[in-house]
C-alpha cells in the first residue's frame, strides 16, 4: 500500500469514528496479515474488500475499498 492511499484511510477512519472503522473487527498484527485474510474474505464473499490500517487501534482491519467518491473526498483533507 502506498504512502497517499495509507494516509488516506486513516483520515476516512479517524472521519468515520471508532465503532465503525476498528470496534468489533479483527485487528491484524500486519499489512500482510490483513492482505491474506482480507483475499480469503473476497473470494468466499465475493465483496470487494481490501485492507486498511487503523486510525484507533494502529493495527490492520479488512474492509470495503474505498470509493472514488471518498478518495477525492479525504484527498485534501488531513489528520
Amino acid at each position: 500500500m502506498d504512502d497517499s492511499l495509507h494516509n488516506l484511510h486513516l483520515i476516512a477512519g479517524k472521519y468515520y469514528g471508532e465503532e465503525k472503522t476498528c470496534s468489533n473487527k479483527i485487528d491484524y498484527k500486519s499489512l500482510e496479515t490483513a492482505e491474506k485474510a482480507g483475499l480469503k474474505m473476497t473470494k468466499k464473499t465475493s465483496k470487494n474488500l481490501e485492507a486498511y490500517p487503523c486510525y484507533f487501534c494502529k493495527g490492520w482491519h479488512i474492509g470495503r475499498k474505498l470509493t472514488q467518491e471518498e478518495i477525492e473526498f479525504f484527498s485534501d483533507k488531513s489528520l
